[in-house]
């Protein structure tokens, strides 16, 4: 029976791998903060599926990130910072301190494979009409989660790249699906109110989803895949066909809301990013009207090729994005905190 450790194991990726594996009967570890307002309750779903250890501690203490991970044939590490207002030293700490902690600790155990949930963000923002894979640059953003997770997977490669870690890389889309507590929540949010904004440039884009249990699929193939040591793989679906707008329509039709489309120029929408951000800082607001990695991830087009994950791994998103809409929903309006429409 093999021991696999998944840190962030209370986050919406983190939960959802830990049930995966201890329904599939594996020992596993989770690892994330103590004092998570999830915890209890996601604690009981576990325990309901299976037995499992907890070490609650902060990702940059090597003494326990040690612990955690002796003894562990896998190790997936999820934990990152994703909060659009916090300090860049914060993200820094986090996302990359974190992964090095992490990664040399599994350096000197000699953990068999570690593999890194990264973000298809560290391709940065495509030049006109330019297709991304796992082979292209990594580019800045001048964003700290995405910049930091460039700086973290870079430290990965480095490790690989001198023979101390066996280690793959993937690079999910935007994570969607049944137990996202943050994305659709706040795009609900939005139609509620009535009115949504678009802001591209010159044409609307897909979105790059990819939904939950085919992330879980694709990263559960990078496991039992020896070929995929060393390797790197972008799990989202290239052709979702749903532009923002076309999720607003979606939702707005599920909810029985009638919505009123604003389409915003980019830089005036980049500039009300860039205050409320700086003003969420500070306390003056509870949080940013969005952020300004959002103007830029629906502000631009993106293209991306999955080839190597339908190669190599034989995965595929199974779910078709307009079902995994609409099983969000059910699964967003069936939870207690859940707004009303208005």
């Amino acid at each position: 029976m093999k021991q696999i450790l998944i840190t962030g194991s209370f986050g919406f990726l983190g939960s959802r791998l830990v049930l995966y594996y201890l329904k599939a009967g594996w020992k596993v570890r989770l690892f994330d903060l103590p004092n998570h307002a999830l915890k209890e309750q996601l604690l009981t779903e576990f325990g309901q599926a299976g037995s499992y250890e907890l070490f609650e501690s902060d990702i940059c203490d090597y003494d326990s990130v040690l612990s955690a991970v002796r003894g562990c044939q896998e190790v997936i590490h999820g934990a990152a910072l994703l909060n659009s207002v916090a300090a860049y030293d914060h993200f820094h700490r986090i996302n990359v301190q974190g992964t090095k902690t992490i990664c040399d600790a599994c350096v000197a155990e000699g953990v068999p494979h570690f593999t890194l949930i990264s973000t298809s963000d560290v391709f940065g923002i495509p030049q006109q009409h330019q297709l991304l894979h796992e082979e292209s640059p990594y580019r800045s953003w001048n964003e700290p989660y995405a910049d930091t997770k460039i700086l973290a997977a870079n430290y990965v490669k480095a490790l690989r790249a001198k023979g101390q870690l066996n280690a793959s890389i993937v690079y999910p889309g935007w994570i969607y699906g049944e137990g996202d507590r943050q994305f659709f929540p706040a795009v609900m949010d939005m139609v509620r109110d009535g009115i949504v904004f678009t802001w591209h440039k010159s044409r609307a884009s897909d979105i790059y989803f990819v939904h939950i249990d085919d992330l879980i699929l694709g990263i559960d193939r990078v496991l039992h895949t020896s070929e995929s040591s060393n390797r790197d793989y972008l799990l989202l679906d290239p052709t979702s066909g749903i532009t923002p707008l076309t999720l607003y329509g979606i939702i707005a039709d599920y909810l029985d809301i009638q919505i009123k489309h604003i389409h915003v120029p980019y830089p005036i929408m980049m500039l009300v990013a860039l205050v409320t951000q700086s003003l969420a800082r500070i306390g003056i607001l509870s949080k940013p009207v969005l952020s300004s990695t959002d103007v830029k991830a629906f502000g631009n087009a993106f293209q991306f090729c999955t080839d190597r994950a339908a190669n190599e791994l034989d995965w595929m998103p199974s779910i078709p994005t307009r079902e995994g809409i609409l099983r969000a929903l059910n699964w967003q309006t069936q939870q207690p905190s859940a707004n009303p429409a208005s």
